[in-house]
């Protein structure tokens, strides 16, 4: 199982950019600049989710990878909302935690098939994502 180093790059900056503009999207509501980065992030991991991560999970089916775009999208289309402070923000923040605690379950099912650094990857983002929308809504139903 051989890791492709520059799909797992790319993979990190995508999602670097898309948690970083959340965070500031979060403390900037209305900002549309960061909300149409955040909605780019969406569609790349929408449409191209199964082939970017095929950096951390190189045998992995297409249409598990798809799912787990599907679920990184959302995520940020979630983020995308409250930035933007659009209606059904709070909706969407809270389905987000669903979609996050299912990408964290997903990938514990698959662990042995990931690779150690893949997994932990994973992971990791899957943590980020679901403590990020804690918190925003935490923040939104305050």
């Amino acid at each position: 199982m051989k890791k492709n180093t520059s799909l797992s790059v790319i993979s990190t900056i995508l999602f670097l950019i898309g948690i970083i503009a959340a965070f500031f999207g979060f403390q900037n509501q209305g900002n549309l600049p960061l909300s149409y980065i955040l909605l780019g992030v969406s569609i790349i991991y929408l449409l191209s989710g199964w082939y970017i991560f095929k950096g951390y999970h190189p045998e992995g089916h297409p249409l598990l990878l798809f799912l787990m775009g599907y679920l990184y999208a959302s995520v940020f289309m979630a983020f995308t909302f409250v930035t933007a402070g659009w209606s059904m923000a709070n909706t969407f923040i809270a389905v987000a935690i669903a979609w996050a605690v299912i990408q964290i379950v997903m990938v514990s099912v698959i662990k042995k098939k990931l690779s150690r650094e893949g997994f932990m990857q994973f992971l990791i983002e899957g943590i980020l994502m679901l403590a990020m929308t804690i918190a925003i809504l935490m923040h939104v139903l305050k």
